[in-house]
């Protein structure tokens, strides 16, 4: 009875792999940076928002066609949710995490919605002034 219980508890949760771990906060960082909610994000891959969820925290595997509807609906190549280096392994000098191209997009695009010259001025000004920040000036 007992080996019964944990037969069962073990088929109950699936496996949880590297990709499946890894993959998972790449998409929330992901929805995150778009401003999505997982309702949003669930409504436009066709699912509920708690099996976004399941998606995010690696509760669930994502079937290749949905990672791929996922990459389509937030403007980023699949690559984006493979894109690691060996554990250990020190980033190249000055790339930029993976996580930024997919923020660059999604920057461009909300910047390219903005009608208003004097808002896109004020917002390429404060990008700016972050830039020298960082740069210690």
């Amino acid at each position: 009875m007992i080996m019964k219980k944990i037969e069962q508890d073990v088929m109950a949760e699936p496996s949880r792999d590297n990709a499946t771990r890894e993959i998972g906060p790449r998409i929330k960082s992901l929805r995150r940076s778009a401003g999505l909610s997982q309702a949003n994000l669930g409504s436009a891959l066709g699912v509920t928002f708690q099996q976004v969820q399941k998606y995010e925290s690696g509760r669930s595997r994502i079937a290749a066609d949905k990672l791929h509807q996922i990459a389509q609906t937030m403007g980023v190549d699949i690559s984006y949710f493979y894109d690691t280096k060996p554990e250990g392994s020190a980033p190249e000098k000055g790339t930029p995490p993976a996580v930024g191209r997919a923020e660059d997009s999604i920057f461009k695009e909300a910047f390219d919605r903005i009608k208003d010259p004097r808002a896109r001025y004020l917002l390429s000004e404060l990008a700016r002034v972050i830039c020298e920040i960082e740069a210690g000036k």
